[in-house]
């Protein structure tokens, strides 16, 4: 059994092929698997799990006029042409992809090889790139029920459609739900008493969350110790024994997040599905004028999380929040336990079994 894992160049649609990647080597220990990506963050993410990594040319289609589009035209069909060559050397049984242009030549290429693309979508939204690649999508799976309705299953003229959606959840690394608190508490150096916040803005960081966070890290640290994460070379000023600053985590992500008493967090979906699986009391800020916002629409209606805007973010509002958060113990159990149910939590065997079941016993 051969799969290419297409996509990256972030952590968002990086994390749920390593999530799947981990339960197919589970089940069946001789798959082998190679990860075509678009850079070094996608190597930071790979670092330890044993799958070899490919980087090919990647470009973005902006909606909007950009000279940029022209030069991403020929690294896009550059990204082709080199995929295509790798496809041909592996002869995979399946290319599985999660939302990412990077990922989009890769599964371009497939198609013309006649092979298999199982297509993930994560966010409510459905993102550029997905939909470019839905279309001759084998198989698509979803983390919402909801946006599984919105692929389209046949031409429409069929007695019977062929059904390729299924809702499956988001993937989540099974780390994050082993992780020993005792060892994250001596990891970090934090203390048992007093509440623990993670603060964090995604794989990059986040400008306007580390500028907010700043300005009330001196009333925040009179009650609580404060795990940061700011981003690469996005360093902070700032010190104090309560206070612990990295500008990145690998694999110690897990820990921070098991300790963790509240989380302030963008809506990225690998973010929601990692919250949802450890029902975590959480404080999310989506990125504004995008897919986020649908997906912490979806957090809102269902009280699953406190959602503020760009403009509601603000030092003040952040420190009430989590003081009214640390008081309210019947609110904090209410968001844990309906964040947790959200979805399913098994996400990532579900899609790994589907990948051996549909495909495994191609030739």
């Amino acid at each position: 059994m051969k799969v290419i894992l297409a996509g990256g160049g972030t952590g968002g649609p990086t994390i749920p092929l390593l999530a799947v990647a981990e339960q197919l080597k589970k089940i069946q220990r001789d798959a082998e698997l190679l990860f075509i990506g678009a850079g070094k963050q996608d190597e930071q993410l790979l670092a330890g799990t044993g799958i070899k990594f490919v980087a090919t040319p990647a470009g973005k289609w902006r909606r909007y006029f950009s000279l940029a589009n022209v030069a991403d035209m020929f690294r896009i069909l550059h990204g082709y042409f080199a995929a295509k060559k790798i496809l041909k050397q592996f002869q995979p049984n399946v290319v599985f992809t999660a939302g990412s242009f990077a990922g989009v030549p890769v599964c371009y290429a497939a198609r013309n090889l006649k092979i298999p693309v199982l297509m993930h979508q994560q966010d409510a939204r459905i993102g550029l790139a997905n939909k470019l690649v839905a279309p001759f999508a084998d198989y698509i799976t979803t983390a919402f029920a909801r946006t599984a309705k919105e692929f389209h299953t046949g031409t429409g003229f069929e007695a019977e459609p062929k059904i390729r959606t299924e809702w499956t959840g988001n993937p989540v690394r099974e780390d994050f739900l082993n992780s020993d608190i005792k060892h994250s508490r001596d990891f970090f150096h934090l203390t048992s008493d007093l509440p623990i916040l993670l603060i964090f803005g995604g794989a990059t960081g986040a400008a306007q969350i580390n500028e907010v966070v700043l300005s009330a890290l001196p009333e925040l640290l009179n009650a609580h110790q404060i795990i940061h994460i700011t981003g690469a070379g996005k360093k902070i000023d700032f010190n104090d024994p309560n206070y612990h600053q990295y500008e990145f985590l690998g694999p110690e992500m897990p820990d921070a997040f098991k300790i963790a008493d509240i989380v302030v967090a963008r809506a990225g979906l690998s973010t929601i599905a990692e919250l949802s699986a450890l029902g975590k009391v959480s404080i999310i800020v989506p990125m504004p004028d995008s897919h986020q916002e649908d997906n912490a629409e979806i957090l809102s209606r269902t009280n699953s999380a406190v959602v503020l805007t760009h403009h509601e973010f603000t030092p003040e509002t952040l420190a009430r929040v989590i003081v009214s958060l640390k008081f309210n113990v019947k609110r904090c159990e209410l968001l844990s336990r309906n964040i947790a149910q959200l979805m399913p939590h098994d996400s990532a065997t579900r899609i790994a079994k589907i990948i051996l079941e549909r495909y495994g016993k191609q030739s």
